[in-house]
């Protein structure tokens, strides 16, 4: 699977991922458990589902029983970050402070969502001074 795939994850993808990030190693009995109420789902077609995202490179499986388990081949933070590229690309044509301006405007910014993306920035820049002195 190439990287840039992982932007390109669905909604009930990622629903299902999350089950399987959080649970480490997960069943399509736990994920179907776990989703019912979400999605209205068929236990068959969450396991479909969770066999084309092993297909596509995101889960592998092993057999216990006569069940599958499936565990993660990436991490929600590489699915993250690709997701998030992808926006500040297709949205905002690169342009990082017009992305950050716009959440920023956006009416969801709680109590401290500034203070932290100021830390954020600050850790960032004190890493890259490290990395440029080495």
């Amino acid at each position: 699977m190439a990287k840039k795939d992982l932007h390109l994850l669905t909604d009930l993808q990622l629903a299902i991922m999350r089950e399987v990030w959080k649970r480490r190693t997960a069943s399509v009995t736990d994920v179907y458990a776990s989703l019912l109420e979400e999605t209205g789902l068929a236990k068959k077609s969450i396991g479909t589902m969770m066999a084309r995202l092993e297909g596509q490179g995101f889960l592998s499986h092993r057999a216990e029983g006569r069940e599958f388990l499936y565990t993660p081949r990436v991490t929600r933070e590489e699915v993250g970050r690709a997701k998030v590229r992808n926006v500040l690309e297709v949205l905002f044509g690169g342009n990082l402070p017009a992305l950050v301006s716009h959440a920023l405007e956006s009416k969801d910014v709680a109590p401290g969502d500034v203070e932290r993306v100021r830390a954020l920035i600050s850790n960032w820049e004190k890493t890259k001074k490290g990395k440029e002195r080495t």
